[in-house]
């Protein structure tokens, strides 16, 4: 199985890459934000916690999640990102591992799985089992002007969301390939074509050692700590 990494800055076009993938290209997308809306479901454990910090994003009668009240919490207060990390980052990373070895299991060894994470490189904890990652990117006027339509933000609001992830630029440093949607569907949709092929030429051994290996340690540590227990 070939792992790649999808991710990109707020209103990019990441979203819509990842839909290309999965209907014309048909490849396998774990995706991240699905994941968290079903983590984040009335009543969920996810959401009764944001209920407990923040009272007022989470409705007592439904239980629903108001997530433009927690959004404009959130972007505008680093602590409180942190916050909101600390309930849902294990809930995720469990949920995405189980994704993704249920992927590895029911594929052949050439398929393209893409992992479609807004944070990849922000949590840095997938980037080990990836074989390689795509960003999408634009500038930040694109970004500007999208999001205002998109969320219906004021200047200030948009700008806000923008800065408060890792920097577009550091983003592409850290990437194995790079969309740039500045242009039209059209043709944004040859870069992804010309994308797919790249990413069936990556490497699909790193994400199976890495596999293996933790396959391994799940036996021999229990089974050492027997020996431990037994030879005192």
């Amino acid at each position: 199985m070939i792992l790649i990494g999808l991710t990109g800055g707020i209103a990019c076009g990441k979203s819509t890459v990842s839909t290309m993938l999965r209907d014309k290209h048909h490849l396998v997308i774990i995706d991240a934000d699905e994941i968290v809306r079903d983590l984040q479901k009335p009543f969920a454990p996810c959401t009764r916690k944001i209920g407990e910090r923040w009272p007022g994003c989470v409705d007592p009668t439904t239980g629903e999640l108001n997530r433009a009240e927690l959004g404009k919490i959130i972007f505008e207060d680093r602590e409180a990102r942190k916050a909101l990390a600390g309930i849902m980052n294990g809930p995720i990373f469990r949920a995405i591992f189980q994704a993704i070895f249920r992927a590895w299991l029911t594929s052949s060894s050439g398929t393209v799985v893409v992992l479609d994470a807004p944070t990849l490189f922000e949590t840095g904890v997938f980037t080990y089992f990836i074989s390689n990652s795509l960003v999408i990117a634009c500038t930040e006027e694109k970004q500007m002007e999208r999001l205002k339509r998109r969320n219906d933000l004021e200047g200030e609001d948009a700008r806000n969301r923008i800065r408060s992830q890792m920097s577009l630029e550091r983003k592409k440093e850290l990437a194995g390939y790079v969309i740039n949607n500045d242009d039209s569907t059209e043709a944004l949709a040859t870069s992804v074509e010309d994308c797919v092929l790249w990413m069936k030429k990556q490497s699909r051994y790193k994400f199976s050692k890495m596999v293996y290996g933790a396959l391994l340690a799940a036996c021999v540590l229990p089974a050492g700590l027997v020996w431990w227990a037994l030879s005192k």
